[in-house]
């Protein structure tokens, strides 16, 4: 069960800080003593083993809560983002068959929604705090009270399905990747083995809590290791999560790229004393080596971390660490605890080092499958492999290096290129805050490498400067045959650039 995590904090860390959000404290032993009792009243309403459970809850104590409640139930988390669209939300409660959403007061908007509609399997809607349900809205008729809670050991086991997570993908409609108890918790411990965190370090979460990389990589690993986690509700500004590493003493901190970089442009940045930061864990994009040494500059004193992942994979794979990201130029570095990595070709034949393929991944944090789809499943998961739909190879020594993704490749004239290569070169150049490369149609090439680019000021780089970058540091067929200069480029809730984006020029 992952709540077996939390326990073993909650004996060795009781009158520790588990999590503040916004100057609200919670100890391990308070955190725990609610989460029992949440538990309790979602027993007594109805809330068995098995039973799709929405949480329809913002980066706050009351997710944490109501994740772990829903755990100890028996019942299936399905987080749920909490500024999806009312017929979104609807569509995603009668696909995912939810029985139950948890949410707060100030969502009301939100799911309402779902008592307009016709949706089948919903009972109740509940309204929490951190002390609890505070309302309940019954739309249909609950089953018998039950008269306890399950014990952990009762209600499930490791191989048990525990959390459905909407995939972040970026050129699509989000699957819904079903992951165990055993998935969750054995990619949270061998996160926990390279990451080497201490009681005494302090992480600060900022990005949206319901993605895999926010509950495996930082909610999870953070509460079983007795640190204190930090979050807020608040839209995390550049200048809000400086404030908050500077007054908290934050030792830990996570980010996609693209915040890393927008910390580091940021106008109080210089005035800023990370003394006390000594871990940086980045995700979600590969950088190129130049923006790496950048950020070594920057945070001399930090560890940074590299992490490779995906949803399916629960979500961590590789992670690539201090001196080995500025020489293994490009690598995503090796496989964590107990994880296995292959590049198959597309007769799904082994490749050795060197040779390029599909990244295909084995080991205990593999997802159980896609919701409600077992033909994807068995296309991705069907010879005992996950095939992560990104093409890569390995070196000599087993360092993953990742090339892009199978869904992005542009052939122009012929010639494969992918449009993460470039955009890492973009990125490296001056001036150039954001870049996203896509395959255009094109009637004389088929596809043409266009560029939309975000630049850090309106007179920070030119176009002759920006296509002499790339000739100097791309072949001559992965030159952008068209680039755009961009207002901004749009994100999902994750951080990462959205691909297929409508943009107008």
């Amino acid at each position: 069960m992952i709540i077996d995590l939390l326990e073993e904090s909650v004996e060795k860390y009781r009158g520790k800080i588990a999590v503040c959000c916004d100057e609200r404290n919670m100890t391990y032993g308070e955190l725990y003593i609610r989460i029992l009792k949440l538990s309790e009243e979602l027993t007594a309403k109805g809330v068995k083993k098995g039973d799709h459970v929405a949480l329809l809850l913002a980066n706050s104590i009351e997710f944490i809560l109501s994740f772990f409640a829903v755990n100890r139930c028996g019942g299936i988390i399905i987080p749920v983002y909490v500024n999806t669209g009312a017929n979104k939300l609807v569509s995603i409660v009668n696909f995912c068959d939810i029985k139950f959403i948890i949410s707060s007061k100030q969502y009301q908007d939100v799911y309402n929604a779902v008592t307009r509609e016709v949706c089948l399997k919903m009972q109740s809607i509940f309204s929490v705090n951190e002390d609890g349900i505070t309302e309940c809205i019954t739309l249909a008729e609950a089953p018998p009270l039950q008269e306890k809670v399950y014990e952990s050991s009762e209600c499930s086991n490791c191989h048990d399905l525990a959390v459905i997570l909407f995939s972040s993908g970026t050129t699509g409609i989000p699957k819904g990747v079903m992951l165990s108890n055993n998935n969750i918790t054995s990619n949270a411990k061998a996160i926990s083995d390279y990451l080497r965190l201490s009681p005494d370090d302090k992480v600060l979460l900022v990005k949206n809590i319901n993605h895999a990389s926010s509950i495996t990589g930082e909610m999870l690993i953070s509460l079983y290791n007795g640190c204190s986690l930090y979050l807020t509700g608040d839209l995390p500004t550049p200048s809000l999560i400086l404030q908050l590493m500077r007054k908290k003493g934050i030792t830990v901190f996570f980010a996609v790229p693209s915040i890393l970089f927008t910390l580091v442009r940021h106008r109080d940045f210089k005035s800023c004393c990370f003394e006390k930061l000594r871990i940086m864990n980045f995700y979600g994009a590969c950088i190129g080596c130049e923006e790496i040494k950048m950020l070594h500059e920057k945070f001399p004193r930090v560890n940074l971390i590299y992490s490779y992942g995906l949803t399916e994979a629960s979500p961590r794979v590789t992670y690539l660490e201090g001196e080995e990201l500025i020489k293994r130029q490009g690598s995503s570095g090796k496989a964590i605890k107990d994880i296995e990595l292959f590049i198959v070709d597309e007769a799904g034949n082994f490749q050795g080092p060197g040779s390029v393929g599909e990244i295909a991944v084995k080991g205990p944090n593999v997802m159980l499958g896609y919701y409600k789809n077992s033909e994807l499943t068995k296309k991705v998961l069907g010879d005992g492999l996950l095939h992560t739909g990104d093409y890569g190879y390995r070196d000599e020594e087993g360092f993953l290096y990742v090339m892009g993704r199978k869904d992005n490749l542009i052939i122009q004239s012929g010639k494969n290129v992918y449009p993460e290569e470039i955009e890492k070169v973009l990125g490296s150049c001056s001036g150039i805050a954001e870049a996203l490369v896509r395959g255009e149609s094109d009637s004389f090439l088929g596809q043409k490498i266009t560029a939309y680019l975000v630049a850090e000021d309106e007179s920070s780089t030119e176009l002759r400067e920006v296509l002499l970058h790339c000739r100097q540091n791309l072949e001559d067929y992965k030159v952008p045959r068209e680039v755009y200069f961009v207002a901004a480029l749009e994100k999902n809730p994750n951080g990462k650039t959205v691909r297929n984006q409508e943009i107008k020029i």
